[in-house]
């Protein structure tokens, strides 16, 4: 495959997931459509081209990891992970409905494929980094990736797991910025900004940016 025909099934992938989670918002009526439209390019490039998964074996202790710190953005997250087979995706369309595995929060213990649970913002990024110095400590190279917002970056835990994590030369932890310009209350600029700009701050605790 060429680099110019995988590029086009990736847009293709990310349209998809596009489609699925406004489907899964719509089914029930809510949801948090800004915070999960904007992770629909990176899911796709996840899931489409990046980590080593196996949707037939989810639990796969060689896999690399996912975890959606922006907790609330689940529909995208539950959209990707159908499309790829882990399930119908149809199933999601039960999003927070009585009995259902499809929280509005992700949630390991219902869903099949996530990784992590998360909801409380800030918190994703400490699991992340628990879960890639576990893996170094038994000896695997899983890679494990963490998304977490711009808003969510107004979090204090989210720099104290990032001066870990370098400290720590955690190599195999990649954390991706979903760098929307949004948060609940308005605008990050408004609500509270990061001065010269997250990449910088990423810069000043020693990671690769």
């Amino acid at each position: 495959m060429t680099k110019k025909e995988k590029m086009q099934n990736l847009k293709v992938f990310a349209a998809k997931i596009r489609l699925e989670t406004l489907k899964i918002i719509a089914s029930r009526g809510f949801g948090h459509v800004g915070g999960s439209m904007s992770m629909a390019d990176a899911m796709a490039v996840l899931y489409g081209d990046i980590m080593n998964i196996d949707p037939k074996n989810p639990r796969w202790e060689e896999r690399d990891w996912f975890v959606l710190s922006k907790g609330h953005g689940g529909p995208v997250m539950y959209a990707t992970l159908g499309l790829r087979g882990y399930y119908p995706v149809e199933n999601a369309y039960t999003l927070n409905q009585p009995g259902t595995d499809f929280p509005s929060h992700t949630d390991r213990n219902k869903t099949v494929g996530v990784d992590l649970t998360t909801g409380s913002l800030g918190q994703g990024m400490s699991e992340a980094v628990g879960a890639a110095l576990g893996s170094r400590a038994q000896g695997r190279r899983n890679r494990v990736f963490v998304a977490i917002g711009d808003g969510e970056a107004d979090e204090g835990q989210v720099w104290e797991a990032a001066q870990f994590a370098a400290h720590y030369k955690l190599d195999n932890l990649i954390c991706l910025v979903d760098d929307n310009k949004r948060q609940l209350d308005g605008t990050c600029a408004d609500v509270m900004s990061h001065g010269k700009g997250l990449a910088a701050k990423f810069d000043a605790f020693g990671w690769n940016v």
